[in-house]
């Protein structure tokens, strides 16, 4: 790799010339800079942004941080959208995505520690918000920048990203019981007991008292319970669900029960590529490239300030199609 030795080289100066000259300093003539700074665009040379970052202490990556909760999240797309939100943002400040996943709550634990000691890694991206997070209670105790993906319910101070998850759940369940005529709706959710996941049942609920039907509730897991429990309710006619994938495995229990196809079903994330499913799919756009960018733009806003409606938080839209 090219060094700023060789662009010094290359140009007949000093090593420390070279440097003030790619980095605009005045003490050294703009005739000088302009020559220098061509020559190390045209050699295709490119800073060691880690190298300066270093000197003050911090690395130039920004640590990205999945839960432990759910092997398969990395693989979502929701969530690789989010990477590219973040990436994209990183990429304009000079920095690099750093992450960090682990089966185990220690071992994720163990991982971040390793990334703010060994790699001077100093602002955090946690891909969650869980109550009594060892991760964020590491990073505060730390007095680390960082930025959650959804409100955390412990700790007020945190800075986040999120949907408003209780309006989005109103206008899930508006959609299933308005538009698509939906009488008997079920709402199926995770084992997980997420805060978004409980926000939207919420939302849900409050609409099925306004149509005056009954909200009923599936928690998705242990496959013969889900299955008695659909045996049990032959009525329900349509699915509201947390997101793309609870709702396709909700679904399929159906079919197998009963041979339906084409059945309403309003979820979140718009994660499944287009024909996946033969249900009759809405699924709620939360915008997950939005919610990356906008999580690197307070991550940064020590830096650059940066003008909110409540300080530390960003709320992204939804859309429902």
């Amino acid at each position: 790799m090219l060094t700023i030795r060789d662009i010094a080289a290359k140009a007949g100066v000093s090593v420390s010339t070279a440097s003030r000259a790619l980095n605009n300093n005045p003490r050294i003539s703009q005739a000088t800079r302009e020559r220098i700074q061509a020559l190390a665009e045209a050699e295709g040379y490119l800073p060691n942004y880690n190298a300066k970052n270093l000197t003050a202490g911090e690395s130039n990556a920004v640590g990205v941080v999945f839960a432990t909760a759910d092997r398969s999240q990395p693989e979502n797309p929701f969530f690789i959208d989010i990477l590219r939100g973040i990436n994209a943002q990183l990429v304009q400040r000079d920095y690099v995505l750093s992450v960090a996943i682990s089966k185990t709550a220690d071992e994720l634990l163990k991982n971040v520690k390793a990334m703010v000691a060994q790699g001077k890694i100093k602002r955090f991206v946690l891909l969650y918000a869980h109550q009594d997070d060892p991760i964020a209670a590491f990073l505060r105790q730390h007095h680390l920048r960082f930025v959650t993906i959804g409100q955390p319910d412990d700790n007020a101070n945190d800075y986040f990203v999120d949907n408003d998850n209780l309006e989005a759940g109103i206008g899930g369940a508006t959609f299933l019981l308005n538009q698509l005529q939906v009488k008997h709706p079920v709402f199926v959710e995770s084992t997980h007991d997420w805060a978004y996941e409980q926000q939207r049942r919420q939302g849900y609920e409050r609409v099925a008292a306004t149509f005056n039907v009954e909200p009923l509730t599936c928690r998705l897991g242990e496959l013969n319970r889900v299955r008695a429990f659909i045996k049990r309710h032959p009525e329900i006619d349509g699915i509201m669900a947390t997101d793309d994938f609870n709702g396709i495995e909700f679904y399929r229990l159906m079919r197998e029960q009963y041979g339906i196809n084409h059945f309403p079903m309003v979820s979140f994330n718009q994660s499944l590529p287009n024909g996946l499913t033969d249900a009759d799919l809405h699924s709620v756009n939360l915008f997950p490239e939005k919610m990356g960018s906008a999580t690197v733009a307070l991550l940064f806003s020590d830096k650059e300030p940066l003008e909110t409606p409540t300080p530390g938080q960003i709320k992204i839209p939804f859309e429902i199609k």
